[in-house]
């Protein structure tokens, strides 16, 4: 192999490899046309004409299905680290009982809050068991067949044997 081809092969690696490294975005959940949800107008749009604009909701409320919700996370994807978000919009269009548009509520990772979970383990009831006496913890718990017409030490099996 001569040194021109030894240097395309090295270079068309090395654009292979960096090209694994570059940082992508993408959009998750609803793709927003702020034209479309600047539309909604509460008094004016009712539950079937907010469908027709802004097609269905992501996640519709867990109480009453007065709420409907549309969420919309853009991230920063970067190579061998989880992506980063960068940006989420939820339009919140709640309804009354009759259909129609009520309030219309836009959120954004400002009004997000960070939820910190407990690391404490839940007591549960029961016993706490290491490898060995759970591999081996039926062992000898259940006898063969025995034969018919013995009573074992319990008394009479199922079918009276």
């Amino acid at each position: 192999m001569n040194k021109v081809a030894k240097g395309a092969i090295l270079v068309l690696m090395a654009g292979t490899a960096l090209a694994g490294c570059s940082k992508s975005r993408s959009v998750r959940g609803y793709y927003f046309d702020p034209m479309l949800a600047n539309e909604i107008l509460p008094g004016v749009d009712n539950q079937r004409s907010v469908a027709m604009t802004l097609g269905s909701p992501t996640s519709i409320g867990a109480w009453d299905d007065h709420t409907w919700y549309y969420i919309s996370t853009q991230l920063r994807n970067r190579p061998v680290k989880f992506a980063e978000r960068i940006n989420r919009r939820i339009l919140a269009i709640h309804f009354d009982d009759k259909g129609g548009v009520d309030d219309v509520t836009n959120l954004d990772l400002s009004s997000a809050w960070e939820i910190k979970p407990n690391e404490e383990k839940t007591r549960t009831r029961g016993k706490e068991l290491n490898l060995l006496q759970q591999l081996f913890m039926n062992v000898g718990r259940f006898a063969g067949a025995g034969q018919q017409g013995q009573q074992g030490p319990n008394g009479p099996g199922p079918n009276g044997s």
